[in-house]
This record gives C-alpha cells, structure tokens and sequence, in this order.
C-alpha cells in the first residue's frame, strides 16, 4: 500500500512571530517538501538519505537553540518542552532504523509522513503555547 505524500504549505498561524524560530520552522518545512519531491520522482535511496540525513542534524540544532531560548526566558514549560523534543527524536530513531532495515518508499513515505504530521502540530499546538509568555516576558538580564 502506497503512502500518500502531500506537501506542507506554510501558512500564517504557523508563524510565532519570532524570527530565528519562524525562519527554523520554514527551513524545516523546506527540507520536508524537498524530501516529498524526491519520493515522487523516485529518487535515489542515497539522495533520499541525504535529505534526511541533513533534516535531522537540522532539527536538533533547532531543538537545541529553541530549548536554550525558553531555559533563557524563564518559560515554566521548558522542561515539557524539551521532552517533547525527546520524544519526537526517540520516535523518528525508532523510524529510522526502520529505513534502513526496510529501506523503500514504504518505509521512507511512512517517515514523511511522521515528519510531516509532527512539524505542523507541534508548530500549532506545543510552540504557540510559549509564543504569548515570550512577547510578555521581560527581557533576560
């Protein structure tokens, strides 16, 4: 059974109004769709990999810097946050070892469609929820 790929359109309630993190957030977005081309042109599971490859050193750089961002700002969630990272990065471990023991549009498709699925709720739900505490914070010392 085929997996459905579709693209991520940004749009504007995924913007938190916080420049280093929107633009993260389009950057991540951008490596999705670009992994999305290259499903439906049946690319080559190297190039494939790739992709991946940099869109995971990519997310956890952004994990990285948005947790240190909520640590800075004395955000009460930081730490549910940050788990949710875990999680998430537990998660797509679990899926990329999947890949490689079944690599395939299969188990890549079912991946896209993790990575996909994530970003937007996570934008919508988990980093909306630190946006307002943000804007009316004080700025750190």
């Amino acid at each position: 059974m085929a997996t459905e790929i579709m693209k991520v359109d940004w749009v504007p309630t995924m913007e938190t109004g916080i420049a280093a993190v929107d633009q993260d957030h389009r950057d991540l977005v951008g490596m999705i769709n670009r992994l999305d081309d290259m499903l439906e042109a049946r690319a080559e599971l190297a190039g494939i990999g790739a992709v991946i490859d940099d869109l995971v050193a990519f997310a956890e750089h952004h994990f990285r810097r948005e947790e240190e961002m909520l640590l800075r700002a004395g955000y009460p969630d930081a730490a549910g946050h940050g788990a949710s990272h875990a999680g998430f990065s537990h998660r797509l471990g679990a899926m990329l070892a999947g890949c490689m023991i079944d690599p395939g549009p299969e188990s890549i498709g079912r991946l896209h469609a993790h990575l996909q699925a994530w970003l937007v709720e996570h934008i919508l739900t988990e980093d909306m929820r630190y946006v307002s505490f943000l804007r009316d914070a004080p700025p750190p010392p």
